[in-house]
């Protein structure tokens, strides 16, 4: 996997925020949405990979970073999911070739933003759950250092102000959006789960849940394989 990855950016709430482009010069792109907070950290070399697989394949990619995540100049405090719809709405418009929409994990929650568009949805998740992850991680951090930690006083703290939650600053309305979000029911969605989810699913991969491992990582199967899936769903 040779091809080159280009930092370009966006404008939003003006600031520049970061976004990655693969092949820009084929006819087919494929909006991205990354998976949320830590899970982006495990996947994101997964996700360039799949972005030059695709580019191998003639289709180009867009991947944005959300205001607030990375290197961006937004308060993370302050962000909420619907301000990374509007961002990402942003970012869309400005790379308009892209009626494609790829979400991932977390991402499922942010990528009902636009009219018109086909969505490819990997392994949606509520924002429960991943509240509930992180949540884990801070008491077990908590206990390492001596503190005693429950998951109702994370959520006292977390109504009162930003909370810092696996190493992600999150603010009190990102944090009451999260408790009820759920990927939105629109049409034209695909949905593809791993082979070993019991969850429906219009398709089924094989590879590993790697947002569920200790360190980031890679996994060259699951990357081809939805790097395969995407190509087939967009040509479609």
């Amino acid at each position: 996997m040779t091809a080159t990855l280009e930092f370009s950016s966006y404008q939003f709430d003006g600031r520049d925020e970061l976004c990655l482009i693969a092949g820009a010069q084929h006819s087919r792109t494929i909006f991205l949405i990354p998976p949320l907070f830590d899970e982006m950290n495990r996947m994101r070399r997964m996700m360039l990979d799949v972005m030059r697989l695709l580019d191998s394949k003639s289709i180009g990619s867009v991947l944005p970073d959300l205001p607030g995540t990375n290197e961006s100049l937004f308060p993370a405090d302050l962000a909420s999911l619907a301000i990374w719809r509007n961002a990402l709405l942003a970012c869309l418009t400005q790379y308009p070739s892209t009626p494609s929409i790829a979400a991932f994990r977390g991402g499922c929650l942010i990528d009902s933003f636009a009219d018109d568009v086909r969505i490819w949805r990997f392994s949606p998740v509520k924002g429960s759950t991943l509240l509930r992850t992180m949540m884990r991680t801070r008491i077990a951090s908590d206990k390492e250092a001596g503190l005693s930690t429950d998951m109702a006083q994370i959520t006292t703290e977390a109504r009162s102000g930003s909370v810092n939650l696996a190493g992600n600053s999150i603010g009190s309305a990102l944090f009451s959006e999260l408790e009820e979000a759920a990927p939105i029911a629109v049409e034209n969605v695909h949905t593809v789960q791993l082979e070993s989810s019991t969850r429906a699913a219009d398709a089924k991969l094989a590879g590993s849940a790697l947002w569920l491992r200790a360190e980031p990582g890679e996994d060259l199967l699951l990357s081809g394989v939805i790097a395969d899936s995407l190509a087939a769903w967009v040509r479609a």
